[in-house]
Order: C-alpha cells, then sequence, then structure tokens
C-alpha cells in the first residue's frame, strides 16, 4: 500500500470514493467523470489505483475492502482459467 493521510486525498479521489459508498449506477459514474474531466474507461484504473493508498482506506475503509475483495476474485477467476500463469523461480 501506499502510505497517505486522508489529508492527501483530492477533491476528486473523495468523489469517486464518496460515490463508490453509494449504489453507484453506470449513469452516475459516468456523470461523475464528466464533471471531473475523466474519460469513463479510465474510471476503473483511477478506483484500482486509489484503492492502493492507505489515505483512500483511512477514508472508505469499506469501499477500499471490497474493491480489493473484487480485485482478488477476479485474478483468482482469470488464474482459474489459465489467462495469469504464475512465474516459478
Amino acid at each position: 500500500m501506499v502510505p497517505g493521510t486522508v489529508n492527501e486525498l483530492s477533491a476528486h479521489d473523495r468523489m469517486i470514493l464518496d460515490l463508490e459508498k453509494t449504489a453507484s449506477s453506470a449513469e452516475a459514474r459516468e456523470a461523475l467523470c464528466r464533471r471531473i474531466d475523466l474519460p469513463p474507461e479510465k474510471y476503473a484504473v483511477v478506483l484500482e489505483g486509489l484503492v492502493d493508498t492507505d489515505a483512500a482506506y483511512s477514508y472508505a475503509p469499506d469501499v477500499v475492502e471490497r474493491v480489493r475483495l473484487l480485485r482478488a476474485e477476479r485474478f483468482a477467476f482469470e488464474r482459474r482459467q489459465g489467462r495469469w500463469k504464475t512465474f516459478v523461480r
């Protein structure tokens, strides 16, 4: 995790985490992306990076844990499908 405090989150970071706290829809995400001038296809990339920070965890631990769990499940599924190879040395 990347260390940080809640004070290091930008207003846009907090908006993204706040949106994820609610039962957000694709329309809500797109509206937020327009508001903060973020290409919608980059939203998930920004969220994934954001949840790897201590600042995000301090601000919204429930969101961070949910997104991390979903990411772990997605990677586990991909590994089972043979799409992610484990390199053993």
